[in-house]
């Protein structure tokens, strides 16, 4: 998010034109895509974007589904980053983060977030905003402003950065959509739901993520609701296909988010969660590092009984045996320790990751002779 954020920091722009000067509508958006022009650009070179043909060919398919009537309009493209979020460029790009399809669980949910972003494109509220702004900040600065908009759109998204009339618009017509298409639209309640879950156990009551703050997500999910119960019908979910289609980068941002440090969120996601049930055995690895970078009480002997169930699962990935080791060896189970580390080492076939673990095996059997 931070590469977002220095990309979005050049986008706030003022012109130097006076205020008499004010633009017209034509010109106004002229503007705009030139900007948001630039600003794809920052994001195409800066490394972040996922570049999965397959993936994003997946989330076109779900868009195309829902806009049927904007086909060719709107172009999905996945982006790293562990946190939940979504944005919808004013040009019909819509990138979808990572840690966004960690969370989600099924096709329907999907959906859900695609057609709230989606409808932000489609009801033209990028350029609405700017107007909107502009009359906010009063007549003598309305000359060539291009608006702080932009800025939000990357750097906290436009799930954050629009109006709560136009936020209501885009869930409204996101559930309309998903329920035409067969979905059940009460999953845009349940992933919003999971959303406040998490941001009372990460004790976060607003700040610069795609929920903006704890009041507005609650009444979203309200709202989302009712929108579904008036537009019931649609009960496809679509979960195994989801699941397939978006497991690698699911492993890849529960990685990110163990490089750094934040047991407390893994916990969270995969046990209260439950989201170990839609990953891989080997995604178990992650809960017990989780429980071990908590340091609650009771979570260290938790933490070994899951190293153990993840090895009896998925005995191929090497992780968890270097883990177990090492704790075993410091438990003085050095015998124990020694098999797992051997054999640590006999899977892991990037030999620059095992060099510590190779110590340690010289030490072992040092100390056996």
């Amino acid at each position: 998010m931070r590469a977002l954020c220095a990309a979005a920091a050049g986008l706030i722009v003022v012109a130097a034109t006076p205020a008499h000067a004010a633009l017209t509508e034509v010109e106004q958006r002229d503007r705009i895509r030139l900007e948001v022009s630039h600003a794809e650009e920052q994001l195409r070179n800066s490394g972040i974007l996922v570049g999965d043909p397959a993936l994003d060919a997946y989330l076109q398919e779900i868009t195309d589904r829902l806009f049927p009537d904007h086909k060719d309009e709107l172009h999905l493209r996945g982006i790293r980053d562990s946190e939940f979020n979504a944005f919808a460029m004013p040009s019909g790009s819509v990138y979808f983060h990572t840690g966004a399809l960690l969370r989600i669980q099924d096709e329907a949910q999907l959906a859900s977030i695609l057609g709230h972003e989606g409808t932000h494109y489609t009801a033209d509220h990028a350029f609405k905003q700017v107007v909107h702004t502009k009359h906010a900040i009063g007549a003598s600065m309305v000359g060539s402003l291009v608006v702080p908009l932009l800025a939000d759109l990357v750097a906290i998204s436009s799930m954050a950065g629009f109006s709560r009339e136009h936020e209501r618009e885009a869930d409204q017509k996101g559930i309309e959509r998903m329920s035409q298409c067969g979905y059940d639209p009460r999953a845009g309640a349940e992933i919003m739901g999971r959303m406040d879950r998490e941001l009372t156990a990460r004790g976060i009551t607003h700040g610069g993520y795609f929920w903006a703050d704890h009041p507005k997500i609650q009444e979203r999910v309200a709202s989302l609701g009712a929108f579904a119960a008036a537009h019931p019908g649609g009960t496809e979910r679509n979960r195994e296909r989801y699941l397939a289609a978006t497991e690698g980068v699911r492993m890849e941002t529960l990685s990110v988010i163990h490089r750094r440090l934040d047991g407390k969120l893994l916990v969270f996601l995969l046990a209260d969660e439950k989201l170990l049930d839609t990953l891989p055995p080997r995604a178990r690895f992650y809960l017990a590092e989780g429980l071990r970078l908590r340091g609650k009480p009771g979570d260290s002997e938790r933490a070994v009984v899951e190293y153990e169930s993840t090895i009896k699962q998925a005995p191929d990935d090497p992780n968890a045996y270097q883990a177990l080791g090492i704790r075993y060896m410091r438990d003085g189970r050095k015998a124990e320790a020694l098999v797992l580390l051997r054999q640590y080492v006999s899977l892991e076939h990037d030999e620059t990751r095992t060099g510590y673990a190779r110590q340690y095996i010289a030490s072992l059997e040092q100390e056996k002779q």
